[in-house]
């Protein structure tokens, strides 16, 4: 079978000095670099002092397994001072990192945080919080409360906006199609941030987009992916705001030889004042990435792409036969406390099984990589002793990893859920309409409990208790019928999804059984939960 193809091919140009490439013009920062892995960052707005993320070190909070800690060296005209860690205050066992800062320098936003309402679920959250400088100390980090916030994946990064009302988080939600997406949260009147939106397909891919980074003027959005083609496994890339809306953007345009190499490069950023960017990239590294600076009164020649119609001829309709493989990194861990667990982990497809056993792995926290052809649809069944039977279908999808760090890409993280009679977990992103038993957003909510649901599907002698709690605002016996009408939603929605009403018990305890105290919104907010109890 013959048939005429028009292509549309693209050219890619290329700025040249004397009729060469253009090479990469950022230069390595001297005393901070060392054998371990340094990445994301930020200068203070004082331009006095540069944070950054220190991945190995024996200094960390976690030792030598932490995913980072923040460090920072003083900025000095000899130039840059011998890193000190920053301290337990703002450092936790997780991922840590600057944000972002206030104009005035006295409001810092850092990853992640600690949480300790004991509600059950470990005490390391995804998320962004605040810290607050006192008398040159930097105060206990407090949480913003980002409305239905939820993020799958171990890796999260962010940038906000110098007037402190946009927040960018690189995280894998609700509408995430593959990898970490980009998302935009708006900060509100009531102090809360808005439900994150999804930039839309022209920013995001199926790969990764990460460590994203606002310029001064909210215009201009930088951020490094895998998923626009590049020189190297990732680039920095950057988009411009079409309009006053978060969702209409520019083609991504590669920031082109003089940012970019055949390494990775991430957390690009334009401090405040001075005419240097910084961003951290693995390409000639001491270890595993750098921290290198980029003169900004240098011209950044962007690639730009322009498409050119070729005629092909006829010629025979031959059929692709050349698979590409996925590599792909995977982890099973205590949803309770997020540790490894011993596991047996089954994968089917294609009419094969593939068996892990993950109390074998001793190196790299139980994670393992595992190969299949792109676009495999792969159903995965996990058993260990002391846990639920967790089972998942996933479709295997392309993405470059870092060779020199496998383990800081993307990992498929699975969360086990202990059968232990008594084990209470919370339904995160449960919320309701003030004073009602009517979901604030139906489609949340439902994604939420359809956990549940696959739960005690694939478990079909559990048997749950649902436990309703609000704050203690109003009238006791009031807030007791409320919290009893909001578990039973939750129940009919369950029963409808095809689960048997008598394994599911329900009760509502109104404000009787806080897990915070009442004098603020935000433990107010933790107050206000739907748990489950393992009763059988």
């Amino acid at each position: 079978m013959f048939r005429k193809i028009k292509a549309v091919c693209f050219l890619t140009l290329f700025a040249f000095v004397s009729a060469k490439a253009q090479e990469v013009q950022h230069q390595k920062i001297e005393n901070i670099n060392s054998a371990y892995n340094e990445f994301n960052p930020v200068l203070s707005p004082d331009g006095n002092r540069l944070y950054f993320t220190r991945a190995g070190h024996a200094a960390n909070i976690g030792g030598v397994i932490d995913r980072g800690d923040i460090w920072y060296s003083n900025v000095t005209d000899s130039g840059y001072t011998k890193p000190v860690h920053a301290g337990k205050v703002i450092n936790h066992q997780g991922l840590n990192g600057v944000v972002g800062f206030s104009a005035d320098g006295t409001r810092m936003y850092l990853l992640n945080y600690l949480d300790d309402s004991g509600n059950g679920v470990g005490t390391l959250r995804n998320g962004v919080a605040m810290s607050t400088l006192v008398n040159g100390e930097w105060s206990e980090p407090e949480r913003l409360r980002i409305r239905y916030l939820q993020n799958d994946s171990p890796h999260m990064s962010a940038t906000i906006s110098r007037d402190e009302k946009v927040l960018i988080m690189a995280i894998k939600s609700y509408l995430t199609e593959g990898n970490e997406d980009l998302y935009v949260s708006f900060a509100q009147a009531d102090g809360e941030w808005s439900q994150p939106q999804n930039l839309g397909n022209v920013i995001n891919t199926y790969a990764e987009e990460w460590t994203p980074f606002l310029d001064h003027n909210n215009k201009k959005l930088y951020f490094a992916s895998n998923g626009h083609g590049g020189k190297g496994s990732r680039d920095i890339f950057v988009a411009e705001r079409m309009d006053g809306s978060w969702t209409n953007w520019s083609e991504p345009q590669n920031l082109g030889d003089a940012i970019n190499t055949a390494g990775v490069e991430l957390g690009f950023s334009i401090p405040f004042e001075g005419n240097n960017a910084y961003l951290s990239s693995t390409q000639d590294s001491e270890g595993l990435g750098d921290i290198v600076s980029y003169e900004m009164d240098s011209p950044i020649e962007p690639v730009v792409e322009q498409p050119a119609a070729i005629e092909v001829a006829d010629e025979p309709e031959v059929e692709a036969t050349q698979e590409t493989m996925v590599v792909m990194t995977f982890q099973v861990l205590d949803k309770r406390t997020e540790k490894p667990v011993s596991a047996d982990v089954l994968f089917e497809y294609n009419g094969q099984e593939l068996r892990v056993n993950t109390g074998q792995l001793e190196q790299n926290g139980g994670k393992f990589m595992k190969a299949f052809e792109e676009q495999t649809k792969v159903d995965v069944t996990i058993e260990a002793g002391g846990y639920l039977k967790y089972t998942e279908q996933f479709e295997a999808f392309a993405t470059t990893q870092a060779m020199s760090n496998e383990f800081e890409s993307g990992v498929e993280t699975f969360f086990l859920t202990p059968e232990d009679v008594g084990t209470k977990m919370t339904i995160e992103n449960v919320l309701f309409n003030r004073g009602s038993d009517i979901f604030s957003d139906l489609e949340v909510a439902h994604s939420q409990i359809d956990v549940v649901v696959k739960m005690m599907k694939d478990n079909p002698g559990m048997a749950i208790r649902l436990e309703g709690h609000t704050d203690n605002r109003g009238d006791a016996r009031l807030l007791k019928k409320l919290s009893e009408d909001r578990v039973k939603a939750v129940r009919h929605y369950m029963i409808a999804e095809g689960i048997d009403g008598e394994r599911i018990e329900f009760v509502g305890y109104g404000g009787e059984q806080p897990v915070s105290d009442n004098d603020n919104p935000t433990s107010r907010e933790m107050n206000r939960r739907v748990e489950f109890v393992i009763i059988k």
